[in-house]
């Protein structure tokens, strides 16, 4: 098979980075230290479209650090380097340092018209946490949430990517429509309470399905939502 360019997507920044591959995973997901378009940022790949890998990134100077380390703790959220993994109050993702790769890996892919996920509009975000959080049911981690600004900024969307089944060939993108854009990094979801999911900042109250919520730096590329 033809290795095809990838869509590089930039996060807001190294908090959404380290929150996307540390936070709530029971093992994190593994960054890569590269460079693309002459600046260094980290990577993590996490779906294909269309035989395109689909990767998001941050700006970082890593240096010779080893690891992201990451924490949340009362409501405060650290992202830093690491050489070790001697703090166990943190979690940590290994930094892979990319000394050189495929020639079309280099490069972002143009997102042509009409490519990119399936786009299902949610009525409420009761319905959008229990996409993102079925996967809790079987003890893995839930989906992460993107948010994002769409319609060159005029409306905010969350949603989150998945595939019906695993033979699939389609992804979807669920999400609704904000008011506003929310400020906390995550979203407090309770299947067994009579409750709407409400967005937050800490992970310390028992009872409740917390969901990530990552911010892109600009409209997701591969999105093009309903009004």
């Amino acid at each position: 098979m033809r290795l095809k360019a990838p869509v590089y997507i930039p996060l807001a920044g190294l908090k959404d980075f380290g929150r996307l591959v540390c936070a709530l995973e029971r093992a994190p997901m593994p960054a890569f230290a590269l460079t693309v378009g002459g600046k260094q940022v980290l990577a993590a790949q996490l779906d294909i479209i269309n035989g395109r890998p689909v990767i998001y990134t941050a700006e970082a100077n890593v240096g010779s650090s080893q690891y992201l380390a990451y924490r949340v703790s009362h409501g405060i959220e650290e992202v830093m380097f690491a050489d070790s993994v001697g703090n166990p109050t943190f979690v940590y993702s290994p930094i892979l340092n990319v000394e050189k790769f495929p020639p079309a890996l280099s490069k972002s892919a143009r997102v042509e018209k009409g490519t990119g996920y399936t786009v299902i509009k949610l009525k409420d975000m009761a319905s959008l946490a229990k996409v993102a959080a079925y996967k809790t049911i079987y003890e893995e981690a839930p989906l992460p949430l993107f948010l994002a600004k769409q319609h060159g900024g005029k409306a905010t969307i969350i949603g989150t990517i998945m595939s019906v089944s695993e033979n699939d060939s389609l992804s979807y993108f669920y999400y609704v429509l904000l008011p506003s854009e929310p400020s906390e990094p995550f979203l407090r979801y309770a299947s067994q309470k009579p409750e709407q999911p409400t967005f937050c900042g800490s992970l310390d109250e028992h009872g409740y399905i917390y969901l990530k919520v990552i911010r892109l730096a600009a409209e997701h590329p591969l999105v093009k939502a309903y009004d």
